[in-house]
């Protein structure tokens, strides 16, 4: 069995696939702690296969994909030592399948290779991956499949939280879309710039994105926002909050020489 580990700065999310699987049979959200100890991590993937009989010992191969380098040793600690096997660790300088069609390939962060690899799957090509975490990035997959780059702009709630830093009257407000556009208290005035906002600035980026590939395919919304945000968008097709765990199974399956759809689709 699959253990699937996404870290980004906001929230560490793992997912448990079976071999011939493509949905996880469990998966876990939690805000990501720099200093978590292997302990810690034990904990965590513990609670995840509370249910699934074994426990971790049913877990044979890890993939794990990380921005927080810090974390990343922690889990290669952790997985080497309690589940006795090595982890694959995803980095731009791994075959999977992909083209990194980029000025230089290094550069590009392990989540937006395995979201990419999951939206050319799941939707086809052109693709965009709009990951709404920390930063809203956009991956972008061209007609011929490869990853050709993207943008990245301060995440929703960073740029909240920057903007109740700054102002010393505004109060941190709940994000939940308001009613109307139009405000007509200081915290629907917010949620509607915040919210509306996000998804005039998705759907304004989305359209240029297709304009430049010159041919226009599906959008997918991912990330910790996206079941908030994806939906209101007219850009996006659909939202897969698991699309980076999927994406680490396709991963895992490149490099275990499986071929694609031997084991079900995705």
């Amino acid at each position: 069995m699959l253990l699937a580990v996404d870290v980004g700065n906001t929230n560490v999310v793992m997912g448990l696939f079976e071999d011939e699987g493509d949905r996880p049979l469990a998966t876990v959200r939690v805000g990501t702690r720099r200093e978590a100890t292997p302990d810690e991590l034990s904990l965590i993937v513990e609670h995840l296969v509370r249910h699934v009989a074994g426990g971790t010992s049913i877990i044979s191969r890890t993939c794990l994909s990380s921005v927080v380098p810090r974390l990343t040793r922690t889990f290669v600690s952790y997985v080497t030592d309690e589940l006795d096997h090595e982890p694959s660790v995803v980095s731009a300088e791994m075959d999977l399948g992909i083209d990194l069609a980029v000025d230089d390939p290094r550069e590009v962060g392990a989540d937006r290779i395995v979201n990419a690899l999951a939206a050319r799957e799941t939707v086809g090509s052109p693709a965009v991956v709009v990951d709404l975490g920390t930063a809203t990035n956009f991956d972008c997959v061209d007609a011929e499949g490869r990853y050709v780059g993207g943008v990245i702009v301060p995440g929703v709630e960073t740029s909240a939280e920057d903007l109740f830093r700054r102002a010393a009257r505004l109060s941190k407000i709940d994000l939940t879309f308001p009613d109307t556009v139009i405000g007509r208290n200081t915290r629907d005035c917010l949620r509607s710039g915040i919210l509306f906002g996000a998804t005039g600035l998705i759907d304004s980026i989305v359209d240029g994105i297709w304009r430049e590939l010159g041919r226009v395919g599906k959008a997918v919304a991912t990330g910790g926002l996206a079941e908030l945000i994806g939906p209101r968008c007219e850009s996006i097709e659909r939202v897969e909050a698991d699309l980076t765990l999927r994406g680490l199974l396709l991963v895992d399956r490149t490099l275990r020489g499986v071929p694609r759809g031997a084991e079900g689709r995705s």
